[in-house]
């Protein structure tokens, strides 16, 4: 996996204006890390800055819509423990070599880590508002018989499910399917009456 392939799979996962923070969080920690001798202490301010401005503009910009925040016992919890693991690469600097060029990928741990402290155990669903019936559909089910009960269940047995189109619910493709097999019916009464 060569960097080009690590620039790919973060491109799929950041979006543009998170690689803008992600620059900016990366050279308000050379900053701090600057401000301090030259050593491990340098390397972890580096490192501790950076992971969690980054963290911070990814909680700030997080789609609530994919869960709710964990309690705060949980989202420390969990933060710690990604903490424990940024500090552990900052450790490795002297074991693994070309460490040098693999501490800015902690920044992938930070987009987990938001996922984790955003999949909450209570899904915030939104409730679909369904379309007022029209007045002619609305006539239309209202005169419906047994027959016509049938008829549809026939049809969604016979259907394919993937022919449904995305969005309209089985309520809404119900009263299409009414309302066309009414104007079929009245067309076909019409046409068999004698002129």
């Amino acid at each position: 996996m060569g960097p080009l392939t690590l620039v790919r799979v973060l491109a799929r996962i950041i979006k543009p204006e998170d690689f803008i923070a992600f620059m900016i969080s990366a050279v308000l920690g050379l900053f701090a890390a600057s401000l301090l001798p030259q050593g491990p202490w340098a390397i972890y301010t580096f490192l501790l800055v950076y992971y969690h401005l980054f963290l911070a503009w990814m909680v700030i910009d997080a789609d609530r819509r994919k869960g709710s925040f964990r309690p705060a016992v949980q989202a420390i919890l969990i933060h710690l423990v990604f903490l424990t693991l940024v500090v552990t690469l900052g450790v490795e600097r002297n074991v693994v070599p070309f460490f040098g060029l693999c501490r800015c990928c902690v920044i992938v741990l930070a987009v987990f880590e938001r996922n984790w402290l955003f999949s909450g155990f209570r899904k915030m669903v939104e409730v679909p508002v369904l379309a007022p019936v029209s007045a002619e559909a609305a006539s239309v089910i209202a005169s419906a018989t047994a027959d016509d009960y049938d008829a549809w269940l026939q049809y969604l047995a016979q259907r394919d499910p993937l022919t449904r189109k995305p969005g309209v619910s089985i309520q809404n493709e119900y009263e299409q399917w009414m309302v066309a097999r009414a104007k079929s019916r009245s067309a076909a009464s019409t046409n068999e009456s004698p002129a």
